[in-house]
């Protein structure tokens, strides 16, 4: 005989205390607790680092497989550190979606196909202790890893199925150690990091199966004969291929963006010590559990070397991996986090039976319980139960919400900053962007999302005068403007052309807005005052005040060009060469920031601290935080969506900040982070879209795209 069991598994069942009918009521609690706060989590988190990297990389294998192209699947130069698979598995995401496919239909069903494979995970978890698997559903780490487009859940539960069928295997002939074979090889084709399963293998198989050298060539030749064919890029040249991926590993190690965080050997220990609530407040809603299981687990090992002795084995070597492997991020230690979950349960259980053999001899608590009526418990589960269903519908509420709010920011996009100053649409479904680092040019026609071809212009690729560009402008003859701290700069046809202040006729160097006369002519706002370009001459109006702002009115008389400065609102008779001012008739706080002339012909000015005033051509009227609902009186980009509706965008006074409403005239409805999926940045600039969207670029969070339909 060749396969030697020398005492059957342990299957984590005590039956005189965990009957089978509670066994599988507790299993059954925390794989729907599992699942629905995963699902919780696919909808809520916000896009993190990696997520694109995976996304595009799925899409582009997507594309491959449309077109029946299997070299491009075999040869895919991206991201090639990790394995195909799970990246595969998100190519059938997009392939679901169909070629029409948006960014974040996209990004919730890859977060679905992972989340279902956590939840799977925790299911396994089950099999050997069901109140492991409670603490592993509410694991905060578990779930943010095993919810979003990651690498990490499919490997995870693949890992536990190769241990735990390998646990089950009665002899060799067993089917499912050849199931666990196959599951080890379809763990290192999800990503390499989970090498350490090896650990309990070889103990089992060495150890405690005492698993013979023939039948043990003969696992390790299935698991790296599927560990090939689900991981193609690996297809052509196994070796050279395997060892480039390794070798990248050690170079990123090196690298600046690793570097740049200075973690210390040990962080993987501090990942395991802490929770992640503070980094996902309105996804981790629950009082965090990370650490208490983390000490709990620690303080299992004792029992667990009797009773689990290959998931210590599994649980030190993993660690051990994990402080010598030079990468230290936190989706690393995911392995060991199901392992201190099912080791956490024993001390507890240690505890309840010295306390319950205590409670027998002694009956203390028998004698000191008290026992309220059973009306005090009707009405405290009435009352718990209104509050969770409270709860839960407003959550529900907040989560619809959410879902209408799409994040562009530099780690999921091209955008070179996180500040976006203005937003211009043209005709060949492109976006200009302007920035602190530069113009960016988004081209989205047919593809999704956050994907798409990004174009940067900066002072180091183009004749661009400055890095800072605070606004942009397309005039009549197709040829786009740029406003920057460091004078203006035009391009046209591949040509760029640049205008200092002194070119304009003023003094100074930055220069802040721009607007389109009815007559074509370019204007331009600086801190040494206003200037109109004909195309062939400047004229400009020399002004004391900085120019924050520019609005031309058409009227039948001719242009009026509304000018916001750091003193208030004036405005200039273009055809009469008149100045009329309303500086001293109105507190205009710091100055005017933002202009709109509604459908109903009425200036809206927005101010810095001086609130929302609106003037009918007779007089203002102002709404400020004293007599009405705007968030605050600072006010820094308007629209009117429909007649009579503007959006508002604030900016929080004394701190970093903003919100934008919804204004009708005599109610104010607010978009913050906590009722909907608005980041809480200060908006700079608020643009529709053809497709019926908002585009908002914001001062810290880069581009937040509402669609109200969704």
């Amino acid at each position: 005989m060749t396969l030697h069991v020398n005492a059957a598994p342990h299957t984590g069942v005590d039956d005189r205390t965990n009957p089978t009918r509670r066994f599988c009521g507790v299993l059954l609690m925390a794989v729907l607790l599992a699942l629905l706060l995963r699902a919780w989590a696919v909808l809520m988190l916000p896009v993190d680092f990696d997520e694109p990297i995976y996304l595009e990389a799925g899409y582009d294998y997507a594309q491959a497989l449309r077109a029946g192209d299997w070299a491009a699947v075999m040869d895919y130069p991206g991201n090639i550190e990790h394995p195909a698979l799970v990246k595969l598995l998100y190519a059938g995401a997009w392939l679901v979606r169909g070629p029409d496919a948006v960014w974040p239909d996209v990004l919730y069903t890859a977060r679905a196909i992972s989340a279902l494979c956590g939840t799977l995970a925790v299911l396994v978890v089950g099999l050997l202790d069901p109140w492991a698997a409670l603490f592993f559903a509410v694991h905060t780490l578990a779930i943010k890893y095993t919810s979003q487009a990651y690498l990490e859940a499919l490997p995870l539960f693949t890992s536990w199925v190769a241990v735990l069928t390998f646990v089950k295997a009665k002899s060799a002939r067993d089917p499912r150690l050849w199931l666990s074979a196959l599951a080890l090889g379809i763990t290192g084709a999800g990503k390499f990091t989970y090498f350490p399963v090896i650990f309990p293998i070889a103990y089992l198989a060495l150890r405690e199966k005492r698993l013979h050298w023939r039948w043990l060539l003969a696992y390790v030749g299935v698991a790296a004969l599927a560990f090939w064919a689900f991981n193609p890029i690996l297809w052509r040249d196994p070796v050279g291929r395997l060892a480039e991926a390794l070798l990248f590993h050690r170079a990123y190690s090196q690298s600046m963006q690793v570097s740049r965080f200075s973690y210390p050997w040990y962080q993987p220990l501090v990942w395991l010590s802490r929770s992640v609530q503070a980094w996902h407040l309105e996804v981790f809603f629950f009082p965090p559990l990370d650490k208490l299981i983390f000490w709990l687990g620690l303080a299992g090992l004792y029992w667990g070397w009797r009773k689990y002795r290959w998931a210590v084995v599994w649980l030190l070597g993993g660690l051990l991996f994990l402080l010598i492997w030079p990468t230290k991020w936190p989706q690393y230690v995911l392995l060991l986090v199901p392992l201190l979950s099912l080791l956490a349960p024993l001390p507890l259980r240690e505890a309840y039976r010295w306390v319950r053999a205590q409670e027998d001899y002694w009956e203390w608590f028998k004698v000191m319980a008290i026992r309220p009526p059973p009306a005090f418990w009707v009405l405290s589960i009435a009352f718990l139960f209104v509050v969770t269903v409270g709860y839960m519908a407003n959550n529900v509420w907040v989560t619809l919400e959410r879902l209408k709010w799409l994040h562009v920011t530099p780690q999921n996009s091209g955008l070179p900053s996180n500040t976006i100053y203005d937003v211009l649409f043209t005709s060949d479904d492109s976006a200009i962007m302007t920035t602190e680092w530069g113009v960016v040019s988004w081209d989205f026609s047919g593809t999704t999302g956050s994907l798409g071809d990004w174009t940067i212009y900066n002072t180091a690729n183009s004749p661009l005068i400055h890095n800072r560009v605070l606004d942009v402008l397309q005039d009549e003859s197709g040829a786009l403007w740029f406003a920057t701290a460091g004078g203006l700069s035009r391009y046209s046809e591949g040509r760029w052309e640049t205008y200092d202040l002194a070119m304009l006729g003023l003094q100074g160097a930055r220069t802040q807005a721009l607007a389109l006369g009815s007559d074509a002519r370019v204007w331009v706002g600086t801190e040494g005052g206003i200037a109109a370009f004909d195309g062939v001459v400047w004229q400009s109006w020399p002004l004391d005040d900085f120019v924050f702002t520019l609005l031309v009115e058409p009227t039948a008389a001719g242009d009026r060009v509304w000018v916001g400065t750091s003193a208030g609102l004036r405005y200039l008779d273009v055809a009469r060469e008149r100045w009329t001012g309303f500086e001293g008739a109105q507190n205009w706080g710091r100055g005017v920031t933002a202009l709109l002339l509604d459908s109903q012909q009425r200036l809206w000015a927005g101010t810095r601290g001086a609130g929302l005033g609106c003037w009918d051509g007779e007089s203002w009227r102002f709404y400020r935080t004293a007599n009405s609902q705007i968030p605050f009186n600072t006010v820094q980009a308007l629209y009117e969506v429909e007649p009579g509706i503007l959006w508002v965008g604030t900016a929080h006074p004394t701190a970093a900040g903003g919100n934008v409403s919804i204004f009708d005239g005599e109610d104010w409805r607010t978009f913050t982070s906590r009722n909907s999926g608005y980041s809480g940045a200060e908006p700079l600039v608020i643009v529709p879209a053809t497709d019926g969207t908002l585009w908002i670029g914001t001062r810290t969070t880069g581009l937040e795209i509402y669609a109200p339909r969704r």
